[in-house]
């Protein structure tokens, strides 16, 4: 009772104790907001000027300097010294982190080439949890080639005198594995065979890491499943059984509200509300409004997943938009049926279309009519990008056809195809981007909201001019629209410092009055931005200018999340 007694008295006394700010001097090598993670604290955000640094009571002082010589150790410093000093309503640590231990040597005797999962090369600095974590990303590389019983050792002797360290790995795959038996587990509205539907890992298929993580992204796409948990057993002749666990939202209703803004669209408000098992079997249905400068739209969606990976459901809605030149209305509706096969996903819709034109400046160009079209429609996607807001790795390939013919129940018979494909590698601490579209409009009776044709420049195009700004435009200045169109971009992103990175791009657009592009004129700029790294991607702002005139041909975009 008395140990209890002291105890409570002794939290109480820190509680309501003075607080100092804790500041840090000195730390060349180790980021203060790293510093302050050590000891459970928060450093406030560059954007958060109205916060204070963190406090701390002085009589923790001491616990918090041995905390940090020990952070120190971790990170390769092991002769580090710490002072502490006041300044007014300040503590502050001058630290002094002397010779770090630096990597002599690195050796390796492994059945798989891992050398890119060593995060250390010969003259770094030796960091201990850096060398914990190689273990975890060996074993899971030997996972991700199937091999699940595979055997690592590593180890690291530091020689503190001569501040010197030197590494050691060995490994070895042992037997191949495969999935055993694949055991599903659902809450009663939920059919088993949808989840088993849903998730990629079959069995006798080779095991693999990433398809255990794919299978939880894949899970977690329906946001009706409020956890997901895949436990994996190793069985014998190498078999390894999993159980599929899913829980549902309690409570599937989610109201949804956001604001924001990008260079293409201005500022925007967005209202929706959801049901995120709709009837069970994880069905969702929608209703979702967002109001933009140059676009209003409310859309009725409903998704429905069916056994063997495939899915059907129907999409309906009204959307205003304002172009350059006119503006236009349009109610619409797609009913489709997807299927998905490991990274390919083959798509089928009929999508009605009712589009109304008015307000135009050049009615000859824009003419002011009221327009129904049917298209059946197919899509086609590979997508192997590790994440989609931010990606460091992988490819995807896409691309659609629609087309109608000029009847009682369709104002034209046309055809409209569009393809586009891009990869993106990692290269040290760069990423390389590449990505080309393609597009082709053929109209051969009847008419079509303008629309329709194909719009270059922006965000999403070609970053040296404004949105939809390239090409031929009328006497008024507004832009035509083309029949074909071809553009490619180049992106080389980088680090700068901590969450802040850089990025120079290259984009070139081709357009055409015809079924092809016009390859002897095309538009070409050049030019670089800033990426802030968030949780829900990076804040981006892109500076591009067309390269035969900088100074007169120039845009800025803004947007959130990297364009592929």
């Amino acid at each position: 009772m008395k140990k209890k007694f002291f105890l409570f008295l002794f939290f109480a006394t820190l509680l309501f104790g003075e607080k100092f700010q804790l500041l840090f001097e000195g730390n060349l090598h180790v980021k203060s907001s790293e510093l302050y993670e050590s000891l459970d604290l928060s450093e406030p955000s560059f954007y958060e000027f109205y916060k204070e640094k963190p406090s701390i009571d002085e009589r923790t002082l001491d616990l918090i300097i041995q905390t940090l010589k020990e952070y120190y150790k971790t990170r390769g410093f092991f002769g580090a010294e710490i002072a502490s000093k006041k300044e007014d309503s300040n503590i502050v640590l001058t630290i002094k982190e002397n010779e770090p231990i630096i990597i002599k040597h690195i050796s390796n005797h492994a059945e798989l080439d891992f050398n890119g999962v060593i995060p250390f090369k010969v003259g770094d600095f030796f960091d201990s949890n850096k060398f914990t974590q190689s273990k975890k990303d060996i074993r899971h590389l030997y996972a991700n080639h199937s091999y699940c019983n595979a055997s690592v050792d590593a180890k690291a002797w530091i020689d503190i005198e001569k501040n010197e360290a030197y590494v050691h790995y060995e490994s070895k795959k042992n037997q191949e594995c495969r999935f055993g038996n694949i055991e599903i587990i659902t809450p009663k509205n939920i059919d088993k065979e949808i989840v088993r539907s849903i998730v990629p890992i079959r069995k006798d298929m080779e095991f693999s890491s990433q398809s255990i993580t794919k299978s939880y992204e894949e899970l977690y796409a329906y946001e009706g499943v409020s956890k997901a948990i895949i436990d994996t057993e190793v069985a014998k002749e190498n078999q390894v059984n999993a159980t599929v666990s899913i829980i549902q939202n309690e409570n599937p209703l989610r109201f949804e509200f956001g604001v924001g803004a990008s260079s293409d669209e201005g500022a925007m408000t967005s209202i929706g509300l959801l049901h995120r098992n709709f009837l069970g079997d994880l069905k969702t249905l929608s209703l979702k409004s967002k109001v933009a400068q140059i676009k209003q739209n409310v859309v009725l969606n409903f998704d429905m997943p069916l056994t063997n990976r495939n899915f059907t459901g129907f999409e309906t809605g009204y959307e205003n938009e304002q172009f350059l030149g006119f503006k236009e209305y349009k109610f619409f509706s797609t009913l489709y049926l997807k299927q998905k096969k490991d990274n390919h996903i083959l798509k089928e819709s009929i999508v009605f279309d009712q589009t109304k034109t008015y307000e135009s400046d050049d009615e000859a160009l824009f003419p002011l009519n009221r327009l129904f079209i049917i298209s059946p429609k197919l899509e086609y996607a590979y997508d192997t990008r590790d994440k989609i807001l931010d990606p460091s790795s992988g490819y995807f390939v896409k691309a659609e056809i629609m087309g109608s013919q000029n009847s009682a129940i369709s104002d034209a018979t046309y055809y409209k195809f569009k393809t586009s494909g891009g990869t993106i590698h990692s290269l040290d601490n760069t990423i390389l981007a590449l990505r080309a579209e393609y597009g082709t409009l053929k109209l051969t009776d009847g008419a079509l909201p303008t629309s329709y044709r194909f719009f270059a420049g922006g965000m999403h195009s070609n970053r040296g001019y404004g949105y939809r700004k390239i090409g031929p435009v009328n006497s008024l200045g507004d832009p035509l629209g083309f029949d074909s169109i071809m553009e490619a971009t180049a992106e080389l992103r980088f680090k700068v410092y901590g969450d802040f990175g850089g990025v120079v791009f290259n984009d070139n657009s081709f357009v055409g009055e015809s079924s092809a592009p016009n390859y002897a004129n095309g538009y070409h700029s050049a030019g670089f931005g800033i990426r802030y790294k968030t949780p829900i991607g990076p804040i981006a702002v892109d500076i591009g200018c067309d390269i035969k005139d900088p100074l007169e041909q120039y845009a800025i975009h803004f947007h959130i999340g990297e364009l592929f």
